[in-house]
């Protein structure tokens, strides 16, 4: 049964969104869609359009401390609509942002919430954005968990998607259970949820495994015990042509 209003958890929606040439064209917005969604849960949605990188940074920078002290008391969510791939986020102006880029502006936000940052990268391959949060020094986190695409979906699939996902937040259910929901109203399998220290130990128990060094060392070991003739006859060949 869903949890009594007064009980719910109080959020709202900050979409920074920066659509592609084509978006603009046919004037498609998801955070537009994604407002009328959540509005119907009575939930604050705020949408900042950036092409750019300082309407980007203004939008993390200021504009959402502005509406966290309009909407005292709520916590915010950070929806991130924009084109993606493995290695960042693209803006209107084609503009890219690394995810090492990304983390710089995150962290503080993070920060202030005391680690409690909900991130939903709305974008092809958002789930890449998980590598902010892999990093073998004790830093601060960029987030607490993040929602994301790990393909490249449908701009209607993200679109029913998100709105899925926080109509079921509203009414406190787990994120990942939500999360589960938004495969099964888009019919998209690859939405996935993961939080910052998932990410950090999964990445420093990669790092623990390969031994680079001791890799190298075995490599050799091998090479010198049996190595395959047409490597000896090369290295034979390399040392005659040095002479």
């Amino acid at each position: 049964m869903p949890v009594p209003p007064e009980q719910r958890i109080k959020f709202f929606v900050f979409v920074v969104e920066s659509p592609s040439p084509v978006d603009l064209y046919h004037r498609r917005s998801e955070g537009e869609i994604i407002r009328q969604a959540v509005y119907l849960n009575q939930i604050p949605c705020i949408v900042r359009t950036a092409v750019n990188l300082e309407a980007f940074e203004a939008s993390l920078k200021i504009g959402l401390a502005e509406e966290m002290k309009q909407y005292e008391g709520l916590i915010p969510i950070l929806h991130i609509s924009a084109h993606g791939y493995s290695e960042g986020i693209q803006l209107s102006d084609s503009k890219v942002i690394s995810w090492a880029n990304l983390r710089k502006f995150l962290v503080p936000i993070n920060t202030a919430l005391n680690n409690g940052l909900l991130v939903c990268l709305s974008c092809c391959e958002g789930y890449s954005g998980t590598r902010m949060a892999m990093f073998i020094e004790d830093e601060g986190y960029p987030f607490y968990a993040i929602v994301a695409n790990s393909e490249k979906p449908l701009w209607s699939d993200t679109a029913v998607a998100y709105s899925t996902f926080y109509h079921l937040l509203s009414k406190v259910e787990f994120i990942a259970d939500a999360v589960n929901a938004m495969r099964i109203a888009s019919g998209n399998q690859t939405f996935w949820v993961e939080t910052a220290e998932q990410s950090r130990q999964g990445y420093l128990e990669f790092v623990r495994k390969v031994n680079v060094p001791a890799a190298q060392e075995q490599l050799e070991e091998n090479m010198s015990q049996e190595e395959p003739s047409h490597l000896a006859m090369l290295r034979k060949v390399g040392k005659e042509i040095k002479l």
